[in-house]
């Protein structure tokens, strides 16, 4: 088979293909550029793998120097090092670049800026970089970038001093510093990354190229792509349809006004494209599309869930209104938040209070009994609804007057043991999302919700709203299975004429 591939300028070989690994599961990495002086992002980078706890060799590379953060420094990098980190001037990359393929180098990531964004002579440099690239074989990613990450293999080779928590979410950004801010964000929201890559200006490695790899990648259960624009528009549609029917892609796709879009074409290069025709592929490809940086972590949270059995939710609620807002956010079509059935409401009037709504959402009325959602819980698991949205008391905020101690029975004696009830009820097959009041990196009983992969939100309308996009992202893969089948087609692959850079 043959795995070479010419598209918008640049020719990518089955080799270059195969090493992609090397970029998320390096042995040994080499940071040339590394420096003594902790103001220069040499130093800065190298400090960052160090401290991340890489698992393999670490060799700082800088020929004026014999030893960089108690390391042995190097005057050239290692032969057959599987990784690469350079951190120098633009006009003096083309020559190390080839110095690593000749050195047996398998992959780069190229931080150094001053390439396509700055004009004519930097993308004269950065053509250089591809023609080397495309001689010897040699992926990288960049230039303009950021940098990576990799749960695997503990790699935080990142110039932004984040320390993401691992998991199973990956996420490619075309733009460095806002992708690593919402690594940090992810900390809030319990997320926890398998993979980063901050792809900068894409002159050989794109977007499209790792949603591929990590297509294969079992570690990596969603992905996550923030795009100002895509080079090949076919292969992106191509690679993201085969991608969605095992995993779900959530996109953001930015430059969405004529001023946004001039601010990504001075930011990496990229021209934006229509946002009419990216939105008319996400939805052939089966990508969900995020409104906005937070709706991108938030939907995250969602789609680590397994696809619910249908669409329809259970919302239960400890005040009316927070129930009514939820039923709200969700879409109609998508969603729908049906009245219990006969023998579940009957089994809900033998407990509940006799002045409680009597449907969905099932609001507990402000009851102070904590066995009362136990035994609603119980009711529930009996419902065929495929999900569950629960609206607060699941953090200690309405305790927070409470004495110190008693607020520590609390939390023992009824909050935790409701948490794993819910997680026992997920783990039955009934999608559980949850709403809490409480900051989510300072709850002890959220965290364990977090841990088991069950979404947290601060608001009824996030829940409703992610809830929504889960079940589109349900709705988008049962077509896409259903074309795979049959053998239809799902429409005309774009060109890269119609998804513009």
């Amino acid at each position: 088979m043959n795995r070479e591939r010419m598209d918008s300028g640049r020719k990518l070989s089955g080799k270059a293909l195969e090493k992609m690994r090397y970029l998320l599961d390096p042995r040994s990495v080499a940071v040339i550029g590394a420096s003594r002086s902790p103001i220069k992002w040499g130093s800065i980078i190298l400090k960052h793998v160090v401290e991340g706890g890489f698992r393999g060799e670490v060799y700082p590379v800088n020929p004026r120097e014999e030893t960089i953060m108690g390391l042995r420094a190097y005057p050239k990098v290692p032969e057959e090092t599987d990784l690469a980190l350079i951190v120098t001037p633009a006009q003096t990359v083309p020559p190390l670049l080839r110095e690593c393929a000749e050195r047996g180098v398998k992959a780069a990531v190229v931080i150094s800026a001053g390439f396509r964004e700055t004009g004519e002579k930097g993308e004269e440099l950065e053509r250089e970089l591809v023609r080397i690239a495309e001689e010897e074989d040699l992926p990288f990613v960049g230039p303009n970038c950021m940098g990576v990450f990799s749960s695997t293999s503990s790699l935080c080779a990142l110039m932004a001093s984040v320390k993401p928590l691992k998991g199973n979410v990956s996420f490619l950004s075309q733009s460095g510093n806002l992708g690593t801010q919402l690594l940090d964000r992810g900390t809030y929201y319990q997320i926890g990354f398998d993979v980063f890559v901050s792809t900068g200006n894409e002159a050989f490695l794109r977007c499209e190229d790792f949603i591929e790899l990590l297509k294969k990648r079992e570690s990596t259960r969603v992905i996550l792509a923030y795009i100002e624009g895509v080079k090949n528009g076919r292969k992106f549609f191509e690679v993201a349809r085969e991608t969605s029917l095992q995993k779900p892609i959530v996109a953001l796709k930015v430059g969405k006004t004529s001023a946004g879009s001039r601010a990504a074409k001075s930011h990496t290069g990229s021209l934006s494209g229509s946002l009419q025709v990216y939105r008319g592929v996400f939805r052939q490809a089966g990508v969900v599309e995020a409104e906005d940086t937070e709706e991108l972590l938030k939907v995250a949270m969602a789609l680590e869930q397994p696809l619910p059995k249908n669409n329809q939710v259970i919302i239960l609620t400890r005040g009316g209104g927070w129930g009514v807002a939820a039923t709200d956010a969700c879409r109609e079509g998508l969603v729908e938040v049906p009245q219990p059935p006969p023998e579940i409401l009957e089994e809900l009037n033998s407990y509940m209070p006799p002045y409680w709504s009597r449907g969905n959402p099932i609001d507990t009325v402000a009851e102070l009994d904590p066995s009362l959602e136990f035994k609603i819980l119980k009711t529930l698991e009996k419902w065929e609804a495929g999900g569950l949205i629960v609206l607060g008391g699941l953090d200690a905020y309405a305790t927070r007057f409470l004495d110190p101690e008693l607020r520590k029975v609390y939390v023992r004696e009824v909050q935790l043991p409701l948490i794993k009830r819910l997680i026992a009820l997920n783990r039955k097959g009934k999608v559980v999302f949850a709403v809490a009041l409480k900051p989510l990196d300072k709850s002890r009983p959220v965290k364990l919700l977090r841990k088991h992969h069950i979404p947290v939100y601060f608001s009824p309308e996030d829940a409703g709203r992610a809830y929504s996009k889960l079940m589109e992202y349900k709705r988008m893969r049962e077509r896409l299975e259903g074309q795979a089948r049959s053998g239809v087609s799902p429409g005309p692959a774009p060109g890269p004429g119609n998804l513009k850079p």
